[in-house]
């Protein structure tokens, strides 16, 4: 039997082709995501055992669970561990503490402490190893420090400070910049001499400005700096030694031409030294990571693509599926026969089952030697982040699934080619097919369609209900999720019943055409099963791709909906001496409409409403900014949300969104109640206010206005203050005291590019000393952005699933093609021009493809409002279809099915109509 199902298969060949084709397109995502999932574990493991350098293994001290042990007094050292000791043992080749000192490194030799940390930028202090071998950064340019007064800088911390290699640099712990002036006098700054320059690669110091790289000596200078700048006597600080330091990790190597008992007996003798602590491999520090960050299975970004490729191979299996199913009815007279001449029902099922094997193995081989040479070239290419890491699980896992999925998809067509009967062999093929549903199918979806819709309702309504910080807050959507996989799977089972009908309708549009419209909607609806399961197919990923970028729209939308009511500025540049020249550079800058100094108080509130007793500790009081808003920047740098475009003087108002903030100490006030408070000048001031009069002092000597003024409430919102207030400039007046706090207001220009102008606002703030940037302006673009990115990674795999049903429409064709051969020619024979013949099936494959496209949109449109509605619980979600996406995807099928019916077209009017004719089976 396996001569014959050899030979079938080799008739068949090109019929197969585009099944193959799927199964390749889908074992080459599946193969691609397992080599990208090798990557990430690789580079993983390189960043977490970068602290090694080179060192071969790290004793780490066992610290207690609760930090107690720090108010006892009990701190591990290096002493007290052992560790101390490891360069000690024979055998061991180079050691290196891990432990950092935070400093600040300024140019030249400084005159004091104080004058190098006012100066200066922050880095981390880190000791290098005995021999300089097994460092985790590497020596750009001149050498390490051999003894105490030499330092090797990173490289752009070096450029910040001006210096190079021969330079001169101060360094000071970070502790004299907080310490009381006597005892920063106390300390006297390290100056050490630039020796090397160093690189980063894994950027393992970067957030901390950089390392400075000291011998052992020097970074004990560092520490009893470190203790006199907190008051430590100084007979303490000259007792103090390397040994005395706090117990960190500790990386070291062994002599290389040690065999591996030597080394074992040299890990036992440290292991005797130590005390409290665990000596690890940087070989197995690394599996132990691995298995914490994929939880002993498969790392957490392969699997969520796998997921998208394992939807890629579903939709291949209906491509398969549909594929065998023509193959058996195109077959059935030869099927009939080996019958009639002894082939039993067994043989004939695993024939096809046979078929199915041979075919996902060739095809998924292939497709996971594309993924290897796709990665191995862009590797070579030197891609960034890209190398070639093989594995078994990257080849096998490809073809044993992609094999299994194409068995499971042929094994409907097997069982339909066991009923074929001897007597068949007798009787013309006709390749019309039934229309319609099984009754028992139609229920179930039927039942299924009724659920999952009930559900995603109930979801719905939940949401509505829920608030964002309750505890069900996940209720709806963990509802909505299998409800709307119910809802899909009931569309995907009645496709039979619902997808003919659609597309019938579509064709009568269709027919209006012409005589090749005409013949389009007539083949649609002579193979309605077919069409079905290829519609089928399309409707997947095109729903899929629908509900990401419905969800991600409504999302969207829904969020710049609540930043613009809790952010009523677009940008604001904070704590800022707000002068005219500060105010035209920013003024200047591209992308900005229009910016305004602001002047603001800070205010200090009663829970009561009335003001605030000062002396009363019991008093719940709340602390926010009361700003000053001058008239020409209501419309312009703030939204016009104030009921007006002159604020009137003698009243406060106060943003509606205070009473829905912290509880316990905020006045719940409306329009029309009082609002007693009390005004400094600066939050400083307010400080100095308390702590004065909590202490009995004298605090008249401090600016303040205490008064009570009607309220008058508004939807605005400042920064990220829900509790902001403002006043006139009357108003300000009439308090007596001059604010202290400045701000500089933004209006941004709508068609502005957002990124630039954040890099320009960015850049200009650095010059503006002191201030920050912030606004809904900002949070708009951060929000925007991550979703835009989330969209197209998503829509980019989604994308696979997609390509794989468009291959399945041009396969429905080739196959529409093949049995219509006769009747094309017939066509031909009668008049139909080459062209018409053409145009039919190109009308033919856009029918399906719109057909689909269409039906997905609406259910993709749904599923993704369902979603962001469950999703954003509490929030009133506005629904916000992309349009642009959705003609995309309009326009996406029709040029696709125009394509995919090229090929089809021509192997239809190549043929004579004579030869055609002819009776070739």
């Amino acid at each position: 039997m396996w001569s014959i199902t050899r030979g079938m298969m080799k008739r068949s060949r090109r019929t197969l082709v585009p099944a193959g084709i799927a199964i390749a397109i889908a074992s080459l995502f599946i193969s691609a995501t397992l080599l990208l999932g090798n990557v990430l574990d690789a580079q993983s493991v390189k960043q977490f055992t970068a602290e090694y350098g080179n060192a071969e293994y790290s004793a780490t001290p066992d610290y207690p669970a609760s930090p107690s042990y720090q108010s006892d007094g009990d701190v591990p050292t290096l002493a007290s561990t052992g560790l101390e000791d490891i360069a000690s043992v024979n055998g061991v080749s180079d050691v290196r503490y891990s432990g950092t000192e935070p400093v600040i490194a300024s140019a030249g030799a400084a005159s004091s402490a104080s004058s190098a940390a006012s100066s200066g930028y922050s880095a981390s202090g880190i000791e290098v190893s005995t021999k300089a071998g097994i460092m985790p950064i590497d020596l750009a340019d001149g050498s390490w420090p051999s003894k105490p007064g030499e330092a090797a800088l990173d490289s752009d911390l070096a450029s910040k400070l001006g210096v190079s290699v021969g330079g001169t640099v101060s360094l000071v712990s970070t502790a004299v910049d907080s310490a009381a002036a006597d005892d920063a006098a106390a300390v006297s700054p390290l100056v050490v001499r630039v020796t090397g320059l160093t690189d980063d690669p894994h950027e393992q110091y970067s957030l901390a400005g950089g390392s400075v790289t000291l011998a052992a000596d020097d970074i004990v200078e560092l520490e009893r700096q470190n203790l006199l700048a907190i008051g430590t006597p100084q007979s303490d600080v000259d007792s103090f030694t390397h040994g005395d330091i706090t117990a960190s990790a500790v990386y070291f190597s062994l002599d290389s031409g040690m065999s591996d008992s030597q080394k074992n007996d040299a890990i036992g003798q440290i292991r005797s030294k130590l005390r409290s602590v665990t000596v690890t491999s940087r070989t197995d520090a690394a599996d132990a990571y691995l298995r914490k960050l994929n939880g002993g299975g498969v790392n957490p970004v392969v699997a969520a693509i796998l997921v998208f490729a394992i939807l890629a191979m579903f939709v291949a299996a209906l491509v398969i599926a549909n594929t065998f199913r023509v193959l058996v009815t195109q077959r059935r007279r030869t099927l009939a026969l080996l019958r009639t001449i002894g082939a039993s029902k067994g043989q004939v099922h695993r024939s096809v089952l046979t078929e199915g094997v041979v075919l996902g193995l060739e095809y998924s081989a292939l497709g996971t030697a594309l993924a290897y040479a796709i990665v191995a070239i862009l590797a070579a290419a030197k891609v960034q982040g890209i190398e070639l890491i093989p594995s078994a699980s990257s080849i096998l896992v490809p073809i044993v699934f992609a094999t299994l999925i194409t068995v499971l998809a042929s094994s409907g067509a097997a069982r339909l080619a066991t009923s074929v009967t001897p007597m068949e062999a007798l009787r013309p093929i006709d390749a019309t097919e039934k229309a319609g549903i099984k009754a028992a199918r139609a229920v179930v979806s039927v039942l299924l369609l009724a659920g999952g819709l009930a559900l995603c309702l109930s979801a719905v309504r939940m949401a509505g209900r829920i608030s964002p910080s309750s505890n069900d807050y996940a209720t709806p959507l963990l509802m909505a999720v299998p409800g709307c996989i119910l809802v899909f799977i009931g569309l995907v089972m009645s496709t039979q019943a619902w997808i003919p009908w659609l597309l019938s309708g579509l064709g009568r549009l269709v027919s209006l055409t012409g005589a090749s419209g005409t013949i389009a909607a007539a083949n649609i609806r002579k193979n309605p099963r077919r069409i079905a399961a290829t519609s089928g197919a399309l409707l997947i990923g095109i729903t899929l791709v629908a509900t990401v970028a419905t969800g991600a729209s409504c999302a969207s939308a829904t969020v710049n909906r609540e930043l613009d009511s809790h952010y009523s500025v677009d940008a604001s540049i904070t704590e800022v001496a707000a002068d005219p020249a500060q105010i035209g550079q920013v003024k200047a800058l591209d992308g900005v409409s229009d910016a305004q100094g602001i002047a603001a108080y800070a205010v200090t509130l009663s829970a009561k409403g009335t003001v605030p007793d000062i002396s009363d500790a019991d008093d719940a009081q709340s602390y926010t900014a009361m700003y000053v808003i001058p008239d020409s920047a209501i419309g312009s740098v703030v939204s016009d949300t104030f009921g007006t475009r002159h604020l009137e003087d003698g009243v406060v108002y106060v943003s509606d969104a205070m009473h829905a903030t912290k509880p316990n100490t905020t006045p719940d006030v409306r329009t029309g109640d009082s609002l007693g408070m009390v005004v400094t000048s600066t939050r400083s001031d307010q400080d100095s206010l308390y702590a004065t009069a909590f202490e009995g002092g004298d605090v008249s000597t401090i600016p303040q206005a205490q008064t009570t003024l009607p309220v008058r409430t508004a939807s605005f919102a400042i920064g990220d203050d829900d509790c902001s207030l403002a006043i006139s400039e009357g108003t300000a007046r009439s308090l007596g005291i001059d604010p202290g706090r400045h701000d500089i207001w933004i209006g941004v220009d709508k068609n502005a590019d957002a990124s630039d102008l954040i890099d320009r606002l960015t850049t200009l703030t650095r010059d503006f000393n002191g201030s920050n940037l912030t606004g809904a302006f900002i949070f708009r673009k951060m929000f925007d952005t991550v979703i835009d990115i989330a969209m197209k990674a998503m829509l980019a795999l989604l994308s696979v699933a997609v390509i794989i049903a468009l291959v399945g429409v041009a396969n429905t064709l080739s196959l529409s093609v093949i049995e219509r051969q006769r009747e094309s020619a017939t066509l031909r024979a009668i008049g139909m021009t080459s062209g018409q013949l053409r145009a039919s099936l190109a009308w033919e494959s856009v029918l399906i493809s719109v057909g689909a496209g269409l039906a997905g949109l609406v259910t993709g449109g749904f599923f993704g409002w369902v979603g962001a509605v469950t999703l954003l619980t509490g929030t009133s979600v506005a629904f916000a279809p992309n349009w642009a996406i959705y003609g995309g995807i309009v326009l996406l099928s029709v040029v696709a099915a125009l394509l995919a019916s090229v090929l089809p077209a021509r192997r239809a009017t190549k043929v004579p109509p004579v030869v055609a004719l002819a009776d070739a089976d």
